[in-house]
């Protein structure tokens, strides 16, 4: 099965997130709002098919993102 990939923007929001910023540090960074942040987050926990923070931030250290 063919793992789902991530846009460029849901890899930039994972990697600040995993650098230890809030997300309404990552909509500053980013120039976005929280809520965006947030629908990104989301939308990748969806397709990776991952069901808390802690797992997101996992994946994201086993897949070198950040």
């Amino acid at each position: 099965m063919k793992r789902p990939t991530l846009t460029e923007r849901q890899r930039e929001v994972l990697a600040l997130l995993v650098q230890g910023n809030t997300m309404r540090e990552v909509a500053t960074i980013l120039k976005i709002t929280p809520r965006t942040v947030a629908f990104h987050k989301y939308r990748m926990m969806s397709a990776l098919k991952l069901s808390s923070s802690a797992e997101l931030i996992s994946y994201a250290v086993k897949h070198r993102i950040g």
